[in-house]
């Protein structure tokens, strides 16, 4: 009788460059959400759209700047699946949208229509720029919409979820 086990599927790691995206994402919470932003309003202080937030956290860790390339779409198509979200590791990404054929924004053609993107930060829980939209444009706006940097104490707060995508985390 064999009493030889099979090795353990390799898990990836939680690299230092995932904890500082992570620590990075965190440290914007309660940061307005405008369409569009991508970290920096002319005031000085800090906006986000949700994929606005997800690009900047990952130029600041050391990924490449991804800022003025990758939107919603964009993350979707190049970020490595996640098979399920048995499988989600902190730093991973939760995309929210439409199902259906689409090459928006000079994507590649693909099923699905991403719209919105969280970050995963363990347990289910997710953390994003929420609660705008196109027409949140203004501080002003964001304030009367509660559009901000904020956690949801789980990642299907929408019913919408297309599914996972993992960052090329390096270090």
């Amino acid at each position: 009788m064999d009493t030889s086990q099979s090795p353990e599927p390799a898990v990836p790691s939680i690299t230092s460059q995932r904890t500082t995206f992570l620590a990075l994402v965190l440290d914007q919470m309660h940061k307005p959400y405008r369409w569009g932003a991508k970290g920096h309003h002319a005031d000085g202080s800090r906006v986000f759209d949700c994929s606005g937030l997800v690009t900047w956290a990952w130029h600041q860790a050391g990924g490449k700047d991804w800022r003025a390339t990758h939107n919603t779409d964009r993350l979707w198509a190049e970020c490595a699946p996640v098979a399920s979200a048995a499988d989600l590791l902190p730093g991973d990404l939760v995309l929210y949208g439409r199902a259906g054929h689409t090459t928006l924004h000079g994507s590649p053609p693909t099923d699905v229509d991403p719209d919105h993107v969280m970050v995963h930060v363990g347990a289910g829980v997710v953390v994003g720029a929420s609660g705008g939209g196109s027409r949140t444009l203004t501080l002003a706006d964001a304030l009367k919409a509660d559009a901000k940097v904020k956690v949801f104490t789980r990642f299907a707060y929408r019913p919408d979820v297309l599914g996972f995508r993992r960052l090329p985390f390096v270090s």
